[in-house]
């Protein structure tokens, strides 16, 4: 059997990529998840992953019976808000989870959304056209390797790997006909962290699939009936009057990667900047919906082809959600991990000019990569993501543009005689 110098070269840099991740990523890996947290005056131990602890203490305090967003009161008869701020819903999974001693758990939990991502990851590869699936395997893994947020993800223990996971395999579900299995998906990433739930301007705006809403709303019925059977309805209650508030105002700390970090000391000016850019986002998307017709807007496999427009609408709006958010951690960042990856493997096939690529290429280095505190350097994320929202708001309203252009030929092989 004969290999051609294109399949050579793609097997040889998947090597590269499977040395470069075993010898240097996965002993960095190893050090970020096993990193001690020293305790603060918020938090009196010392802690591994301090985001998933959160998760941890919320299942054991609902598994005794005991409120999972509040720890008590303090000398002054205020409620001390615990780590928790997320919706009840999941909390019957975290609980099982809390079943098990802490260390153990912790694995579980990275194995988890260890083997979701790979998932995803292998999902997206084989949804994509042929002759450019390695080439975006390449520069999946490429930029997975390179990615701070993903550092800082496995550091902390969030859960915003599995979130993205059910987001892009909703929309790999909606593109191969299966509309429920996708409202599934986005109901549940939207009950793990509530922001998901703006992914639904996409399809109702863009796709304008009013069924779709239907599904949704109804697995979210079903979803919150079967949680009901474990935690009682003032918990819902409790997290929509009291946690969410705070939430949607943002904070000022350095790390958040939001607009509304620089809006925080005004909690109503926060929200409203955060309502009204989604809102604008909404109307962004409905006018790029116009500028195209039908056959352009349908989202439909393999990736990368002729429906690369109604892709890129579906990046634009998962970018622009973390722009709005009232917070938006350099761990959120790693929703932008295999999209950036799905964009540039689309645009190899395109007749894209060079400004295009230097600004693509700037924007996928910015969202991926590690913040400092200083002046600029504390918002890399941000600005990069900025950036690449607005190319892709730019490309998305000129009909006719990179997006839509017909697919070239591809010099990456795939097959192996």
């Amino acid at each position: 059997m004969n290999l051609s110098k294109t399949a050579l070269a793609n097997l040889l840099v998947l090597l590269l990529l499977l040395v470069i991740g075993w010898n240097y990523w996965l002993p960095t890996a190893n050090d970020f998840f096993n990193h001690v947290s020293p305790a603060n005056e918020n938090r009196p131990a010392d802690l591994k992953n301090i985001d998933f602890h959160a998760y941890y203490d919320a299942g054991m305090r609902s598994n005794g019976g005991r409120d999972p967003y509040v720890y008590g009161n303090d000398p002054q008869g205020k409620p001390v808000l615990s780590d928790y701020i997320y919706p009840p819903t999941f909390l019957p999974l975290f609980g099982l989870i809390a079943r098990l001693p802490y260390e153990l758990a912790r694995v579980v939990w990275l194995a988890l959304y260890a083997l979701s991502y790979l998932g995803v990851l292998a999902w997206l590869f084989l949804s994509f056209r042929r002759a450019g699936r390695m080439t975006f395997l390449a520069i999946a893994l490429l930029l997975t390797l390179a990615s701070f947020p993903l550092l800082d993800h496995i550091l902390t223990g969030q859960a915003d790997i599995l979130v993205i996971c059910l987001i892009l395999g909703g929309y790999l579900a909606y593109a191969s006909g299966r509309r429920l299995l996708s409202a599934i998906l986005l109901a549940a990433a939207t009950f793990l962290k509530v922001s998901p739930v703006f992914v639904l301007i996409y399809y109702l705006i863009f796709q304008r699939d009013w069924r779709f809403l239907l599904m949704y709303l109804c697995t979210c019925l079903v979803f919150t009936g079967l949680s009901l059977l474990f935690v009682p309805f003032g918990s819902y209650l409790e997290y929509v009057l009291y946690i969410l508030p705070g939430v949607s105002a943002g904070t000022s700390n350095y790390l958040n990667q939001s607009l509304l970090r620089y809006l925080s000391a005004w909690p109503w000016v926060a929200r409203l900047v955060s309502f009204g850019g989604l809102g604008l986002l909404a109307v962004l998307i409905w006018l790029v919906s116009r500028r195209h017709p039908p056959s352009e807007r349908q989202a439909a496999l393999p990736l990368g082809e002729k429906h690369f427009t109604a892709e890129a609408a579906f990046m634009l709006n998962l970018s622009a959600i973390l722009i709005f958010v009232g917070k938006a951690w350099p761990a959120t960042y790693v929703w932008l991990i295999l999209p950036t990856a799905w964009l540039i493997a689309g645009l190899i096939a395109r007749p894209a000019r060079l400004g295009a690529w230097v600004t693509v290429l700037l924007a996928g280095f910015l969202v991926l990569a590690k913040n400092y505190g200083y002046p600029v350097l504390e918002s890399l994320n941000l600005w990069g993501n900025l950036l690449l929202s607005a190319w892709l708001s730019f490309g998305l309203l000129k009909p006719g543009s990179l997006f839509s252009a017909p697919v070239q030929p591809d010099l990456n092989l795939t097959s192996i005689p």
